[in-house]
């Protein structure tokens, strides 16, 4: 925490700080994030008294385990750079440097408060409407169509690389064969890739003052992406809030009833999101599938790399197939045909 506040302190005048409206007195918050696939520790600064940061600093917990926070900020600077002026709903990159041996990524805080369960009680159709209008402003389709290149970064080579590291089970490697054939309906279909945020629930979800959405934590990006990840993602953190989901049985419940069946609330925003980006409904399917086998795909790279994480493999998987993105692929896989929009 020293560290940081001697850093900026020192910078002040290369890095600009006066630019950003960061006074010369910061206060500093720490978090450390206590999940297991955790690898950053957080820094808060804030101007001294108040309560509302101006700019966040992120380290990694390991001194040379600074992977992630360079693709953050690459993605960071690639997505203000694309905007004439920038973008006010993603954070922008002040520095990333090599500060006393570990990698120190600081960027602009975004001021609001968090879109969390409470706030999307309170109003579940405004905040699907925000999550449903930053998707479509800002994960436009113009980075490229899914060709056989992009289909093994994004599809194959995952799924390969799962099941060579995770111990499967006779039903592990049956979803993983569905979960294939599903997504070979994609090859060749002309996809459009967009950017992909990769964890867009809380807290990564901020209520900005003009009335939009901000999204912060973009180590999980990809520049050329799915289409559809970040809804499903999205959408399904809503459907957890909107019933207070806490348990992985109440959670599935809240996930059956947004997207499977007739009446699940959620189909006119996927609908409208398909419409607004191109995408033909038959790819909707693999789309949906897919957001849940990747999404427990990276949780098992990142539970691998992280420290303090279970340190067998048996331990690992046994901590993975207990997490609720693991019961969601099962459930996706196991009721496809009762998805609302087929």
């Amino acid at each position: 925490m020293n560290t940081v506040l001697a850093f900026l302190q020192e910078h002040r005048a290369r890095l600009a700080l006066a630019r950003y409206g960061v006074p010369e007195r910061l206060a500093s918050v720490v978090l450390t994030p206590r999940f297991a696939a955790s690898r950053h520790v957080i820094v808060l600064l804030l101007p001294a008294g108040r309560a509302e940061p101006v700019l966040v600093a992120k380290l990694p917990r390991l001194a040379g385990d600074g992977a992630a926070l360079a693709h953050e900020a690459d993605v960071l600077r690639t997505i203000q750079a694309a905007r004439p002026g920038g973008l006010d709903s993603v954070p922008a990159v002040i520095a990333f440097e090599d500060v006393s041996g570990y990698p120190l990524l600081v960027e602009t805080a975004l001021a609001g408060p968090p879109l969390d369960r409470a706030a999307v009680r309170r109003d579940p159709a405004r905040a699907c409407a925000l999550g449903v209008d930053w998707l479509a402003d800002v994960a436009t389709p113009s980075r490229g169509t899914l060709d056989d290149a992009a289909f093994a970064r994004l599809v194959s080579d995952p799924l390969a690389a799962f099941a060579d590291g995770f111990p499967l089970a006779r039903e592990d490697e049956a979803r993983l064969t569905a979960t294939r054939d599903s997504a070979e309906r994609l090859r060749g279909a002309g996809l459009p890739l967009v950017l992909e945020h990769g964890d867009l629930s809380h807290p990564n979800l901020i209520l900005r003052a003009g009335g939009g959405l901000g999204v912060v934590d973009w180590e999980l990006a990809q520049l050329a992406g799915l289409p559809a990840h970040d809804l499903v993602f999205f959408l399904t953190y809503i459907a957890f809030a909107r019933q207070d989901a806490r348990t992985t049985a109440a959670q599935i419940a809240a996930f059956r009833s947004a997207f499977f069946g007739r009446d699940a609330w959620a189909r006119p925003y996927v609908l409208e999101y398909a419409e607004r980006l191109g995408l033909a409904t038959e790819w909707l399917g693999p789309l949906f599938a897919l957001c849940w086998a990747r999404y427990t795909i990276r949780l098992w790279a990142r539970v691998n790399a992280a420290e303090g994480a279970p340190a067998g493999n048996g331990e690992r998987a046994a901590w993975l197939r207990d997490n609720r993105y693991y019961a969601l692929w099962q459930y996706a896989i196991e009721h496809m045909g009762d998805l609302a929009w087929l």
